[in-house]
């Protein structure tokens, strides 16, 4: 992290993954925007853990939800889902089939008297949900564009110098950028005119 120095700052992102922030302990803050693109993420065999990580944490939140219909509202509890969720990923994590991760999770269900299906119902049942299991682990998935964020919040503290009035006026145009001005300014000091269209 790269502190800021001068009488401009910013507060935004620009070109993907310069991100310019406050904060209260060290002011004003310029850094990268740290994480990994996602088709690097998707193909670099350093990322396979994680993937097979995110696997069974998708797998696992599917599953919870196909069983999770049969708890009645009344007997739902703030963090009875993730509970469950962190039962289906344990046996995931130990290669259990699918029917037993259903099992487990009906089994821990069944114990803390929160569902309302009885063992045969969920016996017949379990077929049914493997189904479904399966295809909504299959069903296409939307490629993401993440969009560039390009926008720029400046905070002028004193009067600008003739070069950052260059700065601005020539090389700003590839972002959406607003000013405001805080700080002493002397009484005869002008705004330049370009800036106006950009006063926050």
């Amino acid at each position: 992290m790269a502190k800021q120095k001068g009488s401009v700052k910013a507060k935004g992102t620009v070109d993907g993954n310069l991100n310019f922030y406050k904060t209260i302990a060290w002011g004003y803050l310029a850094r990268l925007i740290p994480g990994v693109d996602a088709k690097r993420f998707r193909e670099d065999p350093a990322f396979e853990g994680s993937r097979k990580s995110a696997r069974r944490f998708g797998e696992g939140n599917i599953m919870c939800s196909i069983i999770y219909r049969f708890v009645p509202q009344k007997r739902r509890f703030r963090h009875l889902f993730k509970q469950v969720r962190t039962i289906a990923i344990v046996c995931l994590k130990h290669d259990m089939s699918k029917a037993d991760v259903f099992n487990a999770i009906y089994t821990f269900l069944e114990q803390e008297k929160r569902i309302s299906l009885t063992r045969e119902q969920f016996d017949v049942l379990l077929a049914s949900f493997e189904q479904e299991l399966a295809e909504r682990l299959n069903e296409p998935k939307e490629e993401k564009v993440k969009k560039s964020k390009n926008k720029l919040e400046l905070i002028v503290t004193a009067p600008l110098q003739q070069e950052d009035n260059e700065f601005l006026a020539l090389h700003m145009d590839d972002y959406d950028w607003k000013v405001s001005f805080e700080g002493t300014f002397p009484d005869d000091y002008q705004v330049p005119l370009f800036l106006l269209q950009h006063v926050a």
